[in-house]
């Protein structure tokens, strides 16, 4: 029989272990590093500080979420769905999603090709460069369309390709689950390399809301230019700014944003942002398991005396 010495122990063994879990301020992220390759790793959003984990993806990452048994699902820029070991950053195939590559120099993006990448209450879904929404198979990666006309403007142009005056056409999306909902950013721009600014903004940034059900969205408000990811950490939604490495708080009630830091540029272009949810089961049984210790050593120092004297006059 649990007494109340042994029920403290077990509320605080599940109080340490949801404390563990909610103090660390540590998101996952995909981007395209420095080097042009798909880079895997976290960034503190208190400090800012990027660290990489495992090997770059060639085939480079299109967006970041929570898949089954604690792993990282992404979009690879050929359109395949991938899992990441979050603990080593090796990405494993899963399947092709039928979506369109987007791979330079060839073969070539278009309309249909893989964008953005997010999860909620457990399914996947995933945009093209029209901004159709699809519903993404997590055993075999196939993607099925949910809504062709989501209300998300389409891209005005192919991402990243050159005008003839040498800038660049660039596209920022973000899907992610906050608070039970399904939101969405993005925003179409023309970059000059040369001088390192925008050009002209060819679609607003806007912040929206996605009904997972249909795949339709709704304009909540304007945003922040050139957020490229966005994740939900202890209720806080940080936003990752591509144009000045800002991490931003993100209002979801109306889109705006606050500076809470900066991010290493060597985490490059973040494309995506998650974090790890561990299986209930797996907590659960790591508390029963602090109270299990807590009341063995409790019974043992209780019986240990009778145990003693028993070993004193047996004959083994």
């Amino acid at each position: 029989m649990l007494t109340t010495k042994s029920l403290l122990i077990a509320s605080l063994a599940v109080f340490l272990f949801r404390t563990s879990l909610a103090a660390d301020p540590l998101g996952y992220v995909v981007s395209a590093g420095l080097t042009g390759n798909g880079q895997f790793g976290t960034i503190d959003l208190k400090t800012g500080a990027y660290q990489q984990i495992g090997p770059v993806e060639p085939d480079g990452y299109f967006g970041l979420a929570s898949g089954p048994n604690g792993s990282l699902l992404s979009l690879t820029y050929a359109g395949n769905l991938v899992s990441i070991n979050p603990a080593t950053g090796v990405s494993t195939q899963i399947g092709a999603t039928g979506l369109g590559p987007c791979v330079t120099p060839s073969p070539s993006c278009g309309p249909t090709s893989a964008f953005s990448f997010g999860s909620f209450d457990g399914k996947i879904y995933a945009t093209d460069f029209a901004n159709s929404i699809f519903v993404v198979n997590t055993s075999s990666g196939a993607a099925t369309l949910l809504a062709r006309n989501s209300g998300i403007p389409a891209s005005p142009f192919v991402l990243g390709s050159q005008n003839a005056d040498g800038t660049l056409n660039f596209g920022d999306e973000a899907v992610w689950q906050s608070g039970g909902k399904l939101y969405a950013t993005y925003d179409a721009l023309v970059f000059d390399p040369t001088s390192s600014t925008v050009k002209s903004v060819v679609v607003t940034p806007h912040l929206y809301q996605i009904d997972p059900t249909t795949g339709i969205a709704v304009v909540i408000g304007p945003t922040a230019l050139g957020i490229g990811a966005v994740v939900d950490v202890n209720g806080t939604d940080y936003a990752f700014d591509d144009l000045t490495n800002q991490i931003f708080a993100l209002d979801l009630a109306n889109g705006s944003t606050n500076v809470v830091g900066m991010f290493d540029s060597a985490a490059g272009v973040i494309q995506g942002a998650a974090t790890v949810t561990p299986e209930p089961g797996s907590v659960a049984l790591a508390a029963i398991g602090l109270i299990g210790f807590a009341i063995g050593r409790r019974l043992k120092r209780r019986y240990s005396g009778v145990f003693q004297a028993a070993l004193r006059t047996s004959r083994f």
